[in-house]
């Protein structure tokens, strides 16, 4: 028998949660300090008029506090009526786990790290192992104190995501919006958008084509290749060009890139890198906003757009990617296919 488990990384280290118990994954907000908490509990949002005590493992596990990144996730997991949040560097998949692939440790209590029974086993797939999480351990040790702690103001002072000022602005924003009922579905004739920050200018790229966001990790350089094609990164066995957008769109690059925007059309996967990531916003044809002072008129771009108060232009993926600007070679006497640098749609994941 197999049961579908959620993987992800933290801190290196890859963890499987049994999927019936997540409830949703969200990114990272502004987080409210909770009084009494565990001291693996690192701080709360307010999602929707519900509290979410998030725990890091690190600190379960007797590592420094984590950092916390624009990128990070929350898995918000429901055990036995109670809600609570997993700080997460990466949400990874969601694959069946056999039973009998699982070794179960909650009887080893004497292996190092593993004195408290926080780790049920260890799941193998192929050469990857992961760590299988005992959420109702966790419960115990972190969510039973914060289940009765007041729902905190949307906006409230950071508990640990302070930074940078639009860094710290992005948490907040976040926060601001989760605190918010649920959404109305969105109007005929509206889009939704991954806010990307590219140098400063804010753009966005069409939801439906975006598989995934990872960190910008272990990129190859490509020989023979325009300057814009930063390499190839390995992305679970897959091949994965990592362009710069900026050379293409014709701006300078001053800021560093730390993300990468995994984009699918039709067979062809490609990963945008970009300094960084901020929300998904839904915006209509009617919110088309005035240019501000500043060129929008760029290669590949249109609008501009506004939504939630922001003003962006929208990249034309699919333009972009029929132009063949982005494929990994540079001259005609060379295959200029996608080079097995396939990653998962969103229906893969489920």
């Amino acid at each position: 028998m197999a049961d579908l488990h959620l993987l992800f990384l933290h801190r290196g280290v890859r963890y499987a949660l049994d999927a019936a118990l997540v409830q949703e994954l969200v990114w990272l907000p502004e987080l409210s300090a909770v009084a009494e908490a565990s001291p693996h509990v690192i701080g709360a949002f307010n999602l929707r008029g519900q509290v979410i005590s998030v725990i890091d493992l690190a600190l379960c596990f007797g590592q420094g506090r984590s950092d916390l990144h624009i990128g990070d996730a929350v898995v918000v997991v429901a055990v036995d009526g109670e809600h609570f949040g997993i700080l997460a560097n990466e949400v990874l998949d969601a694959t069946a786990i056999a039973s009998g692939d699982i070794e179960d440790l909650r009887d080893h209590h004497g292996l190092p790290g593993n004195a408290a029974p926080l780790v049920s086993g260890v799941a193998m797939s192929g050469a990857d192992l992961a760590m299988v999480l005992d959420t109702r351990a966790l419960l115990a040790d972190a969510a039973a104190r914060a289940a009765a702690t007041t729902v905190p103001p949307a906006g409230a002072a950071a508990g640990g995501t302070g930074g940078q000022d639009a860094v710290a602005e992005t948490f907040r924003a976040r926060a601001d919006r989760m605190a918010c009922p649920q959404e109305a579905p969105a109007a005929a004739g509206s889009a939704r958008f991954v806010l990307i920050g590219l140098d400063g200018g804010l753009f966005g790229v069409p939801a439906g084509v975006v598989c995934e966001i990872v960190h910008l990790l272990g990129v190859r350089p490509v020989p023979c290749c325009p300057a814009h094609i930063l390499g190839s990164m390995n992305l679970r066995c897959d091949v994965l060009t990592v362009v710069d957008l900026r050379p293409v769109l014709g701006l300078p690059a001053r800021q560093p890139l730390a993300e990468v925007v995994v984009v699918r059309v039709g067979e062809l996967a490609v990963g945008l890198a970009v300094s960084e990531v901020h929300d998904v916003v839904t915006a209509g044809a009617s919110e088309s906003a005035v240019p501000p002072t500043g060129d929008y008129d760029l290669p590949f771009c249109r609008g501009p757009m506004r939504a939630d108060g922001r003003i962006f232009s929208i990249i034309d993926i699919e333009a972009m990617l029929a132009s063949r600007v982005l494929h990994v070679a540079d001259g005609p006497d060379r295959d200029t296919t996608e080079s097995g640098n396939a990653a998962p749609d969103a229906g893969d994941q489920q």
